[in-house]
């Protein structure tokens, strides 16, 4: 589990990283944030539940870093701050929402259907860009869960179609559950 975190922290810290780059250098009037991190979340929540939102602090410093030094318009590049950093934790946290879907429905019948995905990535969606808008709200005084909502549309489709690939590849499994389910085979 460990080393799976592990690599899946580098992994989502240079693809949020370049990611945000490449955006930038396509669009010059942007502020997106954490699109491939809220990927890498529903993976890490997939496979080990509460233990994956471990990634949340390492994926939310790389969005801030990645603004600070990426972002093509430099008067967007002050907006990342730690005040930015604690809104991003806080939404990348509120991927424990998973924990409670996989609870209801687990990651089988989720990842089956493409309309269970969607849904549980939509309300990802949701959760995470108002969690962002009310932490944001709470350190800047300043609500933006509409333009946020809107600049993170493109995080959303990274998130839908991330996981329907990742799904396709076998990636987005319980792994503790298989674990158990092999030892109780054996």
């Amino acid at each position: 589990m460990i080393i799976d975190l592990i690599i899946m922290g580098i992994i989502g810290f240079a693809i949020e990283a370049l990611g945000i780059y490449i955006f930038n250098q396509m669009i010059y009037a942007t502020i997106i944030t954490s699109s491939f991190s809220l990927l890498m979340m529903l993976m890490a929540t997939t496979r080990w539940g509460w233990k994956g939102l471990v990634l949340a602090p390492v994926l939310a410093l790389a969005t801030v870093i990645s603004g600070k030094y990426f972002i093509t318009n430099p008067n967007f590049r002050p907006n990342y701050d730690w005040q930015l950093y604690v809104a991003i934790l806080f939404s990348l946290l509120a991927f424990a929402v998973n924990i409670v879907w996989f609870k209801k429905k687990n990651y089988r019948q989720t990842y089956s259907k493409v309309s269970n995905i969607f849904i549980l990535v939509l309300i990802d969606i949701v959760v995470s860009q108002i969690t962002l808008s009310i932490v944001y709200l709470i350190l800047k005084q300043t609500f933006q869960l509409f333009a946020f909502i809107a600049w993170n549309f493109y995080s959303f489709v990274v998130l839908f179609v991330g996981a329907l690939a990742l799904r396709a590849m076998g990636v987005m499994i319980d792994v503790e559950a298989n674990i158990n389910y092999t030892k109780e085979m054996l």
